[in-house]
């Protein structure tokens, strides 16, 4: 969703920053951002220090966003992982972009 949005909006990126954290996105708030979505989702990260680091950039409405869209996502991951909903070409196709580890 973060790859189509930025497409759409012209706005340059490094998409290699989700799986490289030390990595600049370009992307306005993007460490803050990935570190908040990084709290919420895995256990033992400073959820409270991430959120309040991210607002003191985007204010509470922007962390909200960022929130629900979080929270949409695991939503949908979930849902097709429960169905069995394959992987579509388009997703494996950024799969040498992300520089994943094997």
């Amino acid at each position: 969703m973060l790859r189509a949005s930025a497409l759409d909006t012209r706005r340059t990126f490094d998409l290699t920053a989700i799986a490289h954290p030390d990595r600049d996105s370009r992307l306005s708030a993007g460490r803050e951002l990935l570190r908040f979505v990084t709290a919420l989702v895995v256990a033992g990260e400073d959820l409270s220090g991430a959120r309040e680091r991210l607002s003191n950039l985007v204010g509470v409405a922007g962390v909200i966003r960022a929130a629900a869209v979080a929270g949409n996502f695991q939503m949908m991951n979930r849902l097709v992982d429960a169905t069995g909903v394959p992987i579509g070409a388009s997703l494996r196709a950024i799969e040498p972009e992300l520089e994943l580890p094997a």
